[in-house]
């Protein structure tokens, strides 16, 4: 199994774009498991509602 670690960037754009073939990539790479830190999770939560200052955690 491949692990795929997300951050938002990728997120954000596999969302907004029609993705082709991603079927294809278990054919390709092996099985994929995509993990999202929950520091991405946050941002994510943080963009949706309109907050546009970072946040850092410590």
């Amino acid at each position: 199994m491949v692990k795929v670690i997300c951050d938002t960037s990728f997120l954000m754009a596999i969302a907004s774009k029609e993705t082709k073939n991603i079927s294809s990539l278990d054919t390709e790479i092996g099985n994929l498991e995509f993990l999202v830190p929950d520091m991405v999770s946050g941002e994510l939560k943080r963009i949706s509602k309109g907050t546009s200052k970072k946040k850092v955690q410590h």
